[in-house]
């Protein structure tokens, strides 16, 4: 996401502000309320850094953890079709609907930026015709073609 600053493991917003004619942002996902801003788009990501680097020293001094903690539980609504299916799934595969959401998200988020994997198959096929005799006329002869397919590995 372009919109977002990081530095030391923290992330911080950048917008704009059309009444203001400035950039400005804040930390986020922490306890306390930090916020930047600056007149240019060079100038938004310094001030984001001192800010980190601010917080971090004002943290250190009032003894005090600077990341807000996560409780790693969140609800999503997937709709109940998928639900059943998530449910299905998972009793299956003798797991919990959890684990299964769970490596899925772990999945998604690591997956490095997607290039398009190109890769071929040989198949080799093998035809025979067996021609059957539908009709003779003194001036045609039509024939039935029935192919009969054979895969070889």
């Amino acid at each position: 996401m372009k919109n977002v600053l990081r530095y030391k493991g923290f992330l911080g917003s950048k917008e704009i502000s059309n009444d203001n004619k400035c950039i400005h942002g804040k930390l986020l996902f922490i306890d306390d309320l930090v916020t930047y801003e600056a007149e240019s788009p060079a100038q938004i990501e310094v001030e984001f850094k001192d800010a980190v680097d601010d917080y971090l020293d004002t943290c250190r001094k009032l003894g005090r953890e600077p990341l807000k903690p996560f409780s790693g539980t969140f609800n999503v609504r997937i709709g109940s079709e998928l639900h059943q299916t998530l449910a299905h799934y998972a009793t299956t595969n003798e797991t919990s609907i959890n684990d299964v959401v769970k490596k899925a998200l772990i999945q998604y988020l690591n997956k490095t930026e997607q290039k398009e994997i190109v890769h071929n198959h040989k198949h080799t096929v093998t035809v025979k015709y067996e021609q059957t005799l539908v009709e003779v006329t003194e001036r045609d002869m039509q024939w039935k073609k029935e192919p009969t397919l054979t895969l070889v590995n």
